[in-house]
């Protein structure tokens, strides 16, 4: 007889129906009414406005001490109405304003400075993919899409409504989350749903639900329940985005002219609250942010996260067994931007996403224009997924389309990922494996790729392991990899020693493991790193590591002009140093030292950063990295370094100032940027990227682009 997950997972595929146990009685549960008197958001709890709202003030403490009481008593409201769902979250303090860490206005600025609360929503109560928010006690908005049950992609922003203040007796935060800004299922009354709170002096994390430090608050499995969500409304379900901007170029290339206007716009209708079909025409991406620079010093491809908002609205659908970079069949960066990072104009694009029972499907299809004497291409890209066994899923996903060259490319994968959150003690285990199969006319034929992943993220004990393989022949052309011909495995695994009353609150020892073999298995590359972090009960912090690396080279490497690295097995050792302090604090700094070997020879890399917050509306920072290479081959330096300086005016008008350098292209490049959101969904950017030549000792003026950017929402 077949073994019975292997069995199930077969007629899922066949459509067979399935039992799914989403409810879960051992979590907390409200009972959510509408309200007919919407609240008002101005982050103030005025009397009578939360009347009749399901209430709780049911916290646990999840750090320092999971399970814990907390020292500080947080409540929560929720309740909505046809168009929006409502939640106050009142952070009582013991200590007052003095208490509170307020250091940052900025959007999607979460990076642990802040007295912060954010709420997790689960609208399909599938424990699959879902959304969070937040609100810093300054205001600053925060929000995302969780991917893979549990992984954030903080570059979604939506259209939503948030405030929060400070008084004498803590702070307040409230949202109004339009639900028009939700997919959901209105035959379904129950969402997954969380509230968090960090109190920075403290290091301390309260959760009304999932008191596991081991799980991110983020982890739907783990979420409590709303239910009651009834007569929710999407209207006609259309939003209508037109934008528009105009660009000066100061040195235009040769097919660019010098004032580049681009009107377009997107479409987007909800077929149905679940189903959603986005039209873009003439897509323009004047406003996304800059890359933050990397220089590269290795032989293979570097990574760079995708930040451009057509593309992150709803990219947890396309995400592929558990995959987070590499060897990933969909990458959407691929669409509109060549390799060597210049843009290409996106001609037009339609994308259906959407959730319909146990099924999630993705399709993107977009067109892009002509450049670097490729013809235009059409783009394809297609994900499909059911879920089986509770919390696991079975998928499908394909790619059909080239943007490099003139020949044609294929994709097909498949993939089974298995979730089980409810082992004893706790503890949670999740195994993801994949397949994919490409015909590319650029790889001169047909590959293939197979990856398998194991994670056991618990406490005291946890561990991570990764297979890879990809033939010589496996190229995804809308996808990324970086190496191919080769199999790959990496394992991490760490032991936490807990203190809840020393000064020093956490010692991890950890093991980590880096293999790469030729396909009959022939180790080529490794790496093995031991080491210990400690952490004190302030957030201040110590790592220590060593570790032994080999790097074997089938053909010459020229990693810099005139210096050659040689064919052969190179074998070094290594020692690094790392010391940071709390980000609750005003300013905080870090400092890293590595040194030892390096390929033929040896080198040390110094890394410094400092950021500097004297007010919520100011913020400072720099860094540097310097490495000192020095091979019987030649010697050379790296240096880079950044410096940002952003000042918010309020949590909707924000000035940045971003410059960056390296000493290997001798360029500074400076990039300035205002957005203004003049309510939600209706934004203005004004943009100048300014590049200065410094190989002569001054500053010398090169490329300036600068752009305006409107864009509009209107929603029916």
């Amino acid at each position: 007889m077949p073994h019975r997950p292997l069995l199930v997972a077969a007629l899922a595929l066949l459509g067979a129906p399935l039992v799914f146990s989403q409810s879960n009685s051992t979590v907390p549960s409200l009972n959510v009414h509408a309200t007919t008197t919407p609240p008002k958001i101005d982050g103030v709890l005025s009397p009578g406005e939360w009347d009749g709202a399901a209430h709780s003030d049911a916290f646990h403490m999840v750090e320092p001490t999971e399970g814990g009481t907390p020292t500080e008593r947080t409540e929560f409201w929720v309740t909505y109405d046809a168009d929006t769902l409502y939640v106050a979250i009142r952070s009582h303090d013991s200590a007052g304003p003095a208490g509170i860490r307020a250091y940052s206005m900025q959007r999607d600025q979460d990076n642990g400075s802040d007295d912060l609360v954010r709420i997790v929503l689960d609208t399909f109560h599938r424990q699959s993919d879902g959304y969070y928010f937040a609100l810093t006690a300054a205001g600053g908005k925060h929000d995302g899409l969780v991917q893979n049950k549990e992984q954030a992609n903080d570059q979604w922003d939506a259209i939503w409504l948030g405030k929060s203040t400070i008084d004498a007796g803590g702070w307040t935060a409230e949202f109004a989350i339009p639900v028009k800004s939700l997919a959901f299922d209105p035959a379904n009354d129950t969402w997954g749903f969380n509230v968090a709170r960090a109190v920075r002096r403290k290091q301390e994390v309260l959760r009304w639900t999932g008191i596991l430090r081991n799980r991110p608050t983020i982890a739907l499995p783990l979420l409590g329940e709303l239910h009651g969500l009834t007569g929710l409304r999407q209207g006609r379900g259309l939003d209508f985005k037109p934008y528009a901007s105009l660009t000066h170029h100061s040195q235009p290339e040769p097919d660019e002219k010098a004032w580049d206007f681009k009107p377009g716009f997107d479409l987007i209708w909800h077929v149905t609250p679940s189903l959603a079909a986005t039209l873009t025409v003439n897509t323009d991406f004047a406003d996304a942010e800059v890359d933050e620079r990397q220089v590269n010093l290795g032989r293979f491809s570097l990574f760079f996260p995708e930040k451009r908002a057509f593309f992150t609205q709803d990219a947890s659908l396309f995400t592929f067994s558990g995959i987070n970079q590499d060897p990933l069949p969909f990458f959407s960066r691929r669409i509109g931007l060549a390799d060597d990072g210049t843009k290409v104009d996106v001609l037009g694009g339609l994308k259906v996403t959407g959730r319909a029972g146990p099924w999630t499907v993705g399709l993107l299809d977009t067109q892009i224009d002509a450049h670097g004497g490729v013809d235009s291409k059409n783009l394809l890209v297609g994900r499909v997924t059911r879920q089986v066994l509770d919390e696991s899923s079975l998928g499908v996903v394909f790619t059909h389309g080239d943007p490099r060259t003139n020949g044609d490319n294929t994709l097909v994968g498949a993939d089974f990922n298995y979730v089980n959150n409810h082992l004893p003690g706790k503890k949670s285990l999740t195994i993801r494996t994949g397949v994919q199969f490409t015909d590319s006319d650029a790889a001169g034929g047909q590959g293939t790729a197979a990856t398998f992943k194991v994670e056991y993220p618990n406490e005291p004990f946890s561990s991570f392991l990764w297979l890879e393989r990809a033939s010589n022949r496996y190229d995804p052309a809308l996808g990324f990899v970086s190496r191919t011909g080769v199999g790959n495995m990496h394992t991490v695994n760490s032991y936490n020693f807990r203190s809840e009353k020393s000064w020093l609150h956490l010692t991890q020892v950890f093991l980590e493991g880096d293999a790469v073999t030729d396909l009959g298995l022939k180790l080529l590359d490794h790496t093995v790193w031991l080491g210990t972090y400690l952490e004190n009960k302030y957030g201040d912090y110590l790592n220590v590591w060593v570790n032994d690396a080999g790097e074997t080279y089938g053909t010459p490497f020229e990693i810099r002009p005139g210096i050659v690295i040689p064919v052969g097995l190179h074998q070094w050792n290594a020692v690094q140093g790392e010391i940071g302090t709390t980000k609750s604090r005003p300013a905080d700094v870090y400092a890293r030292w590595r040194h030892g070997g390096f390929l033929t020879g040896h080198a040390d890399d110094y890394q410094a950063g400092l950021n500097y917050r004297p007010n919520s509306r100011l913020q400072l920072g720099l860094n540097g990295n310097l490495r000192d290479i020095r091979l019987p081959e030649g010697n050379f330096q790296l240096r880079i370094a950044s410096a940002k300086a952003v000042y918010t005016f309020s949590p909707d008008l924000q000035v940045s100032l971003l410059s960056q350098y390296d000493n290997f292209s001798k360029s500074l490049g400076v990039n300035f940027r205002i957005k203004w959101i003049v309510q939600p969904g209706n934004e203005v950017f004004f943009i100048v990227n300014q590049g200065y030549d410094t190989s002569l000792d001054r500053f010398r003026p090169t490329q300036n682009d600068t752009s305006m950017k409107t864009a509009w929402t209107f929603r029916f």
